[in-house]
């Protein structure tokens, strides 16, 4: 198991609040090994749970950010970007909050591709946008997951 004390002193504070909310999953969490110059940065990779993907979502707060990202084609950020603004000013728990929302399943990730191409990647937030009202032009396929795959579907074009 990861020792959280040798994580550095941005790492440990997200992962204290990361796993004081999800305890299960610090059996997911390792050093960030992609990380050459910040090798005390946290790496949390949590198997899809309907059925056990391996690119499921994976949080690391390399950077001195906080990233976090679904499959292999989305990824968000949180962090100080030099700004002052009073509701980004936490940004462990703007991310904790998105982390919320998309295992509660509040919000799903949208993919999009024409021949197999990748075109795209968003969010579709299921508490003000609906699922059918998702438009897919002709010739492409969009994908969508949720983490418990509640709301999976492929949309054709």
């Amino acid at each position: 198991m990861i020792d959280l004390q040798r994580l550095n002193d941005h790492s440990r504070e997200f992962a204290s609040r990361l796993f004081r909310s999800y305890p299960e999953w610090i059996r997911f969490a390792r050093y960030d090994p992609y990380e050459d110059f910040e090798p005390e940065a946290l790496l949390v990779e949590v198997p899809r749970e309907v059925d056990g993907a391996r690119h499921g979502l994976f949080i690391t707060t390399s950077e001195w950010e906080i990233s976090v990202g679904y499959g292999e084609s989305f990824h968000t950020r949180f962090g100080a970007d030099g700004e002052k603004d009073p509701e980004r000013d936490d940004f462990y728990a703007a991310a904790l909050e998105f982390i919320g929302d998309f295992v509660q399943e509040k919000i799903v990730v949208a993919t999009a591709s024409e021949d197999k191409e990748w075109l795209g990647a968003w969010l579709i937030d299921l508490r003000e946008e609906d699922l059918q009202s998702v438009s897919v032009s002709p010739g492409e396929a969009v994908k969508v997951r949720s983490w418990r795959g509640t709301h999976d579907c492929e949309l054709q074009g």
